[in-house]
């Protein structure tokens, strides 16, 4: 861990100067927490903006997501029922006008956690549904069995440094090419890694328009995330996943900026079961309040397809654009 730390700020670092525009398309920094996904590549949700010509940003993140799951039915048996915390340093840096490079270091926790009464005591205020969580409170447990084998199955709460990503961007005008790989640092035996690299490639859009002379901006990407061998059920791994997201902004106040971004996925596993084989759409909003030179940032998260996204997470992240 101090060894990629002490990389990083070698490779970016460098003293922030006085002053910074703000980003006008900040985004949260989300991913897929399901504890069987979160292994691979998915990058960060990001938008077409780089980071400001010549300067360092630096974000740190904590995720909290929690999965209740429990499926039987058509030859397979699925029981998801963790909560995983992911606590993330992000370091992306400007160079020259078109090109941006960054790393990201996350450490990660799998656990029973302290947060499933919370969450059926909210989805009971809002209408959605709570029929996966009439088990016991904060208990961990990951299992899967297909056709009589058991492929996975662990109660043991676990955490360390997962699997770090190297980041590459470029401007192409009217359009950000991102790129990414997945360095197998974690240790799949913990599911805080895969096992194997991954590459993702995506395409990013976007621009900024006013509503009641707010400035409103909006972003979209399309990629696609290619899977080295990894050692999470090899014999169920896809080899490629595509993933799609759109988000606005809108500056409220001067100092206040309200957002919702949808975050979808193709599937990972050939599994039967949409909970661990089907498509995932992320929907989140909240909102993000400007400090000097820098962002807090909070969001809800919600699973919308009920398929293989963690019912509910938290997002907390502080990002430094300089200032």
């Amino acid at each position: 861990m101090r060894r990629i730390l002490l990389t990083a700020m070698f490779l970016f670092g460098s003293p922030l100067p006085a002053a910074a525009e703000a980003p006008i398309s900040d985004a949260f920094p989300l991913r897929n927490h399901n504890p069987f996904l979160q292994v691979y590549g998915l990058p960060t949700f990001q938008t077409h903006e780089l980071v400001a010509e010549g300067r360092t940003d630096v974000s740190l993140s904590y995720d909290v997501a929690n999965d209740a799951d429990d499926a039987d039915r058509l030859g397979e048996r699925l029981i998801i029922d963790a909560e995983s915390q992911v606590l993330n340093l992000s370091i992306r840096r400007r160079f020259g006008e078109r090109f941006e490079f960054g790393i990201d270091v996350p450490w990660v926790r799998h656990s029973g956690g302290r947060m499933d009464s919370v969450i059926f005591n909210f989805h009971d205020l809002v209408g959605l549904p709570n029929s996966n969580r009439d088990g016991p409170d904060d208990q961990y447990r990951l299992f899967f069995e297909q056709q009589g084998t058991v492929l996975f199955d662990t109660d043991v709460p676990t955490s360390g440094i997962s699997d770090v990503q190297v980041t590459a961007a470029m401007d192409l005008g009217k359009a950000t090419l991102r790129a990414g790989i997945k360095l197998p640092t974690g240790d799949p035996d913990k599911l805080t890694g895969s096992g194997a690299a991954d590459v993702s490639l995506g395409l990013h859009g976007g621009s900024a328009t006013l509503l009641f002379k707010r400035e409103l901006a909006y972003s979209g990407f399309l990629g696609v995330l290619v899977l080295g061998d990894g050692d999470i059920m090899p014999s169920l791994q896809r080899s490629a996943v595509p993933y799609a997201g759109a988000a606005l902004r809108w500056q409220a106040t001067r100092k206040i900026a309200l957002a919702t971004q949808l975050y979808v996925q193709g599937p990972y596993f050939d599994a039967e079961l949409d909970e661990l084989g089907g498509n995932t759409f992320q929907l989140s909003f909240g909102a993000d309040f400007r400090l000097q030179g820098s962002f807090l940032r909070l969001a809800i998260v919600e699973d919308i397809a009920a398929a293989a996204a963690p019912d509910f997470a938290l997002h907390l992240s502080f990002r430094s654009f300089g200032g």
